[in-house]
């Protein structure tokens, strides 16, 4: 899968979260498998899409939450990661 942000984004986030180059594999592993779940089961009206086309548009920030999120369990901060799914869910869109 081809992620939104380059190998240089991914370094930094990754040496912000302090993962090893095995745990940064393993979080972007989680995720594509994560976007895969959600792909089988798409709504009926995006089965003509493949994997790709739908991931494709995916935002820069849902991915830097998902690497957030899945690297802080891979790296053993598991409430941590909670927490901020739980702020995530509870945030209100901002409009500009």
């Amino acid at each position: 899968m081809k992620f939104p942000v380059d190998d240089t984004t991914i370094s930094a986030w990754s040496t912000l979260l302090g993962l090893t180059q095995e745990q940064t594999a393993a979080t972007l592993r989680r995720i594509e498998k994560t976007l895969r779940v959600g792909y089988t089961h798409r709504p009926t009206a995006l089965r003509h899409l493949t994997f790709d086309e739908i991931t494709a548009g995916m935002d820069i920030d849902e991915l830097a939450l998902m690497f957030l999120t899945s690297g802080l369990r891979i790296a053993g901060h598991h409430e941590a990661a909670h927490a901020i799914e739980i702020r995530g869910l509870l945030a209100q869109p901002q409009s500009d």
